[in-house]
């Protein structure tokens, strides 16, 4: 899936009034999708344009956006360097 552009529709905070648009930059075996933004995000602890999503719910893997279908996520801010997180999202996550 790396390359591949994304579109999250975000669902949780309500008051979100953006998609965000990003490309994967790495699959971690279907675990988590590390994603590069467009534009960075500002957080509550941090900004950066990576953020990790991981299916929202337990046996859920990303294996669907192979066909299309969305998986619903929650998604943190991440930093490259170092393991800083900053949890800012729920939503849904589909191949653009």
């Amino acid at each position: 899936m790396k390359g591949q552009t994304v579109r999250i529709i975000v669902s949780e905070p309500w008051d979100w009034e953006e998609n965000l648009f990003g490309t994967i930059i790495s699959d971690r075996g279907g675990e988590k999708l590390l994603v590069k933004l467009t534009k960075p995000i500002k957080g509550k602890k941090l900004t950066s344009d990576l953020i990790e999503l991981k299916p929202r719910y337990e046996k859920e893997t990303f294996k669907p956006l192979g066909q299309h279908y969305s998986v619903t996520v929650g998604g943190a801010l991440v930093k490259e360097e170092n393991d800083e997180f900053d949890y800012i999202i729920i939503g849904s996550v589909t191949i653009d």
